[in-house]
C-alpha cells in the first residue's frame, strides 16, 4: 500500500516548519509598526497649487478654442438648413442643399464627439503633468515621514481617515514652495 511521505509524522520536520512559520509571522511586525500609509487627492493638488491653476488656465483656453470651432460649425449647419428650406428652390437645388446639409451635420456631430474626447484627454494630461511634478514631493514626504505607501488614486482606496493620512495639503504647499 502506498504511503505518502508527507503523511508520516516527523517531529524534526514539523518543528522546523513551525519555527520557520513563527519567525515569518513575527519578523515583519516591527517593520509594519514603523511604516505609515498616506493619501493624496490629485484633483485637490491641481486645484490648490499655482502649477495646477496655470495648467487649468491653459485647459480653459483649449476648451474655449474647441467651443469656438463647434459654434462656427453649428452656424454653418444652421445656414445650410435655412438654404435647404428656402421656398421656391427647384427640386434639384433643394436635393443638393439637403445632401450638403446632411454631410455638414454629420461632420458637426463628429466634431463635437472629437472635441469631447480631446478635452477629456487634455484634462488627463493636465492631471498627469501636475502629479509628475509632485512625485518628488511625494517621495520626499514618504521617506521623511516613514510612509510605506502613498495612494494617489481615490478609486484604489475604499476608506480614508482624512485626518490621519491625507497628505494633500502638505504636498500642495511643498509643490508651491518649489515652483517659486
Amino acid at each position: 500500500m502506498y504511503q505518502n511521505p508527507m503523511s508520516r509524522s516527523n517531529p524534526l520536520c514539523l518543528s522546523f516548519f513551525l519555527a520557520v512559520m513563527f519567525a515569518f509571522l513575527l519578523a515583519p511586525l516591527p517593520a509594519l509598526a514603523e511604516q505609515r500609509i498616506g493619501f493624496v487627492n490629485p484633483q485637490r493638488v491641481v486645484n490648490e497649487t499655482r502649477l495646477g491653476q496655470t495648467a487649468k488656465a491653459d485647459l480653459a483656453r483649449y476648451v474655449a478654442d474647441k467651443d469656438r470651432l463647434a459654434r462656427e460649425s453649428a452656424a454653418q449647419v444652421a445656414t445650410l438648413r435655412k438654404e435647404a428650406e428656402a421656398h421656391g428652390l427647384p427640386a434639384q437645388d433643394r436635393g443638393r442643399r439637403e445632401d450638403l446639409l446632411r454631410r455638414k451635420a454629420a461632420q458637426h456631430e463628429q466634431l463635437l464627439s472629437e472635441n469631447a474626447r480631446d478635452i477629456k484627454a487634455e484634462e488627463a494630461k493636465l492631471l498627469q503633468y501636475v502629479m509628475r511634478r509632485a512625485e518628488a514631493v511625494l517621495e520626499e514626504l514618504g521617506k521623511k515621514g516613514g510612509y510605506a505607501i502613498i495612494f494617489t488614486d481615490p478609486a484604489a482606496v475604499g476608506y480614508v481617515d482624512k485626518a490621519s493620512v491625507d497628505l494633500t495639503e502638505r504636498v500642495a504647499r511643498e509643490l508651491d514652495g518649489r515652483s517659486k
